[in-house]
């Protein structure tokens, strides 16, 4: 459903997939109710209101002599195809340290976590909608391996990226980065 807002915008509602029915406080069965002009979980008995959250992801943009490292997906959504190093952060976990984990985790290289580079957002996971966090990074140690959820990686230039990029955000990001090196070398 596409909801039409003032301005150049429009909002589109995906559902939840991990929407409840039972109350998270006190096990009452949940009535949509309107709140903040969308109709949501609502406990009848205690009054908490279930507000869906988009997940949130982490990313590292690694750049070493004008390429970027990429990893090849091991797992569905998007088996085999090429992203940045990312996952999800955690609950208690701050974005910029989830970024550094899943470096190590998917390519056991120790990074430093730079300068903030973009926020994305994406649709296409099935597991949820997300936002996408994207860091600058440098190694600093490690030694470069496929590891965790990804079956290799490689660095590429911005005139040799792969066309199977996994998830909307990350390819908008890694266009960004590769946007941004063009006009660097004058291209």
């Amino acid at each position: 459903m596409t909801l039409e807002t003032s301005g150049p915008f429009s909002l589109t509602i995906y559902p939840d997939p991990g929407e409840p029915r039972f109350c998270a406080k006190c096990a009452a069965s949940l009535e949509a109710k309107e709140r903040g002009g969308r109709l949501r979980p609502h406990c009848p008995r205690c009054s908490w209101t279930y507000f869906a959250k988009p997940a949130l992801g982490a990313a590292a943009l690694i750049e070493t002599d004008g390429c970027i490292l990429l990893v090849q997906r091991a797992e569905n959504p998007y088996k085999g195809f090429w992203m940045l190093p990312a996952g999800f952060v955690e609950y208690d976990e701050y974005a910029k340290i989830a970024a550094e984990r899943e470096v190590e985790e998917e390519t056991g290289l120790k990074v430093a976590i730079g300068e903030f580079f973009g926020l994305y957002w994406g649709t296409d996971d099935p597991r949820n909608p997300s936002h996408l966090a994207v860091y600058r990074a440098q190694v600093v140690g490690g030694t470069p391996q496929p590891g965790d959820d990804a079956s290799s990686l490689a660095w590429f230039s911005h005139d040799s990226l792969p066309g199977e990029i996994a998830f909307a955000g990350q390819r908008e990001a890694i266009a960004d980065w590769a946007a941004a090196r063009k006009r660097a070398l004058g291209q």
